[in-house]
């Protein structure tokens, strides 16, 4: 029964994200998170419910590290790269003459860097999805795709308020929130 609330939760939470993105496209003219509430689309009430629907547990918490550290030190200098090259771009491109030449080889050369971003990315999911099960899967990507919402509109602190929880859960809540920063 669980797992057929998480589901329906789930499926309920995606139509209000699909349907308030159409809003959010009329009501961007007022800036971030206008037409949004003060936090994401789903507030901090509803974010705590889906934290509390995984049910994570400590060894949850440990095997995601696990799988986000694994990659992270590939993961950090291929972004770094790929500022390096882009800034490149942009001073070659200040020059009165550009040297395209250049600016294709730098462009080349950020675009491998960024499938190796990419594949790190998708491999992590990968790696998620396995140890969490489908449905958790489910639920930690709305957690993302909230918290990404909440980062942009400046409100990431107020969604994602560990008011209400235990201690315990409020301790794995932090522990998953640096995990979804991460992920983000």
């Amino acid at each position: 029964m669980s797992v057929q609330r998480t589901r329906i939760f789930a499926a309920l939470c995606f139509a209000a994200i699909a349907a308030l993105m159409s809003v959010t496209a009329v009501s961007a003219q007022g800036g971030p998170g206008m037409g949004m509430g003060s936090q994401g689309i789903m507030g901090p009430a509803a974010v705590r419910e889906l934290f509390k629907s995984l049910n994570l547990t400590d060894d949850d918490l440990d095997k995601l590290d696990k799988i986000l550290e694994a990659d992270e030190i590939s993961l950090e200098k291929s972004q770094n790269e790929i500022s390096i090259l882009q800034t490149k771009v942009a001073n070659l491109l200040l020059d009165t003459s550009p040297d395209m030449s250049a600016i294709e080889s730098a462009i080349s050369k950020s675009l491998t860097y960024e499938k190796d971003v990419r594949m790190i990315q998708i491999k992590r999911q990968v790696a998620i999805r396995g140890v969490f099960g489908e449905d958790r899967w489910q639920s930690i990507l709305l957690l993302v795709r909230e918290a990404r919402m909440s980062e942009r509109a400046g409100k990431f602190a107020n969604s994602f308020s560990a008011k209400g929880l235990s201690a315990q859960e409020a301790n794995r809540y932090s522990r998953l929130l640096a995990a979804l920063r991460r992920i983000m």
